[in-house]
């Protein structure tokens, strides 16, 4: 067995120093990984430092003789390479593959391509595989998994499941980390254990695939082996807590054309409005109002961060490059300093890495600063893509929710009220500490435009919407007047013979009193 030289529960000016958790879930781990029980998940809420932990239990594992080697896994380049600097640095060794190198660090795009080399490796010596956002291979679903391992077991796995289950043979243990290990297709996570309905434990791995039928499918539960919370982040100081503002607007105006006549509807609400069938949320996120508006609110709110702290910054998601390309013109009218990172920009990576150290206000991305991209100044996101999945909403706000210091204790998401968005951010509150689990709605003494007459035919309004009840206040904050400028894409639609198109840009109007609805957690 190696000596050990560094104890890394302790402060060092040259080894990071590992939290509370991490020491737990490493303990644990030791514990329980076995020739009998070789997979270990970890689920810890994103920017709580999964990474480190894992970098960490890797050296645990070769200083007590239990692997030679690793094998690291992660979705995007610039994710392993980030992977690939923190395992080096802890190992005290190179993470390239080479020979004498601890391990090699690969995306799950390249892991295919190398398979049988990495497989030659794992019987060469002992070896970790370490998959880092393990949400992004998918298994066998749990209706299609059969007494004894077939090919028909694999029904439902993508790519990156079906390379992970081939080299699983090979290798001695495996460490699964995600925030949100969860997949949106239904599917299966690999190698990990899930309980059926039957309270059995399922494994969806070669080695041990239970019966299960077609109904149990919606109803297995993953069984993490260690869980970190936001609840328990926040309680130990780990991560900041949210706030976010879902804007909307209580004054909307609609001008339709149906065969050849015109017809005004009025909304007091944006899901409202999007209940229209010409409307749709992804051309509403390009809207010159809401758009505009969010971005301003950002931007005073990054301004009064930057008081305090001048290195803070901001990131804003888009729904594509082009969309990315028009926010980073915006921005730059408005006297912001950007950093636009997409996957045509030259240099990507060297960009993010700029950014990371850098004094520039905003990165606006696509998906590229949407999991595993650790910017720590990052403290206010603005969210404009049309992506709404639970698992991108808690991951894109895990790259805000990193704190530094003691007075970062609050970070700030920006979105459009939209129902589904809305959904998400209240059951952030089963993450959540008790004394932040509550909705606080402090109102504004901002005047609004006075609202026309309200169709209710057309804005069946309910309980169900914050904000529109008399148990959610709403918040007046008022906007600047905005130009209705031109939209390249129309929406059109057809309902049973008649053709309705829409140009939101000149069709919907907003007032300029927008409405902030503050999920306080």
């Amino acid at each position: 067995m190696t000596p050990r030289q560094i104890n890394r529960l302790l402060p060092s000016l040259t080894s990071p120093t590992l939290r509370a958790w991490q020491a737990r879930c490493i303990e644990t781990a030791l514990q329980r990984l076995s020739d009998q029980q070789p997979h270990f998940l970890c689920q810890a809420t994103p920017g709580a430092g999964k990474m480190l932990m894992a970098a960490v239990l890797t050296e645990e594992l070769i200083l007590n003789g239990s692997i030679d080697h690793v094998i690291y896994l992660g979705p995007t380049s610039a994710v392993v390479e980030r992977a690939r600097e923190t395992f080096s640095q802890i190992l005290g060794r190179p993470m390239q593959g080479r020979l004498g190198d601890v391990g090699i660090a690969l995306t799950y795009q390249a892991l295919s391509f190398r398979l049988e080399e990495l497989k030659q490796l794992c019987r060469q010596g002992r070896v970790l595989l370490v998959w880092d956002e393990s949400h992004h291979a998918a298994g066998a679903t749990a209706c299609a998994a059969k007494n004894a391992y077939t090919s028909s077991a694999a029904t439902g796995a993508n790519q990156w499941g079906l390379a992970l289950l081939a080299l699983e043979r090979d290798v001695r243990f495996t460490l699964a980390l995600s925030g949100t290990p969860w997949r949106t297709d239904g599917s299966c996570l690999p190698m990990l254990r899930y309980l059926a309905p039957s309270h059995e434990v399922a494994t969806t791995s070669e080695q041990a695939v239970p019966t299960l039928t077609s109904a149990d499918s919606d109803r297995l539960a993953l069984i993490p082996d260690f869980t970190y919370t936001l609840r328990d982040a926040i309680q130990d100081d780990v991560c900041r807590t949210p706030q976010i503002y879902l804007i909307d607007n209580d004054d909307i105006r609609l001008v339709a054309e149906q065969q050849a006549q015109r017809e005004t509807l009025y909304y007091q609400s944006i899901p409202a409005l999007l209940r229209h069938p010409g409307v749709h949320y992804a051309a509403l996120l390009r809207h010159p109002g809401p758009q505009q508006h969010l971005l301003d609110i950002s931007c005073q709110r990054l301004r009064q961060l930057q008081e305090k702290d001048p290195t803070a910054a901001g990131l804003v998601v888009a729904s594509n490059i082009s969309h990315a390309e028009d926010i980073a013109d915006c921005l730059k009218q408005m006297g912001q300093t950007v950093c636009l990172v997409t996957s045509q920009t030259e240099g990507a990576h060297a960009r993010l890495e700029a950014f990371r150290y850098g004094h520039t206000s905003w990165v606006v991305s696509v998906n590229m600063v949407s999991e595993g991209i650790d910017i720590p100044r990052l403290q206010v996101c603005c969210y404009l893509s049309h992506v709404r999945t639970e698992q991108y909403f808690r991951q894109v706000l895990g790259r805000i929710i990193r704190r530094r210091h003691a007075q970062d204790d609050a970070c700030y998401f920006y979105a459009l009220n939209e129902s589904t968005l809305r959904h998400y951010a209240y059951r952030l509150f089963d993450d959540l500490p008790d004394e932040h689990a509550a909705i606080q709605l402090d109102p504004f003494s901002y005047p609004t435009v006075p609202a026309p007459n309200v169709y209710p035919a057309n804005d069946s309004i309910g309980s169900n919407d914050p904000g529109t009840s008399g148990e959610h206040p709403t918040i007046d904050m008022h906007g600047a007047p905005h130009a209705q400028a031109p939209m390249s894409e129309c929406v059109s639609f057809s309902e049973g013979v008649r053709e309705i198109t829409l140009d939101l840009a000149n069709d919907v109007a907003f007032s300029n009193a927008f409405l902030a609805r503050l999920v306080s957690l």
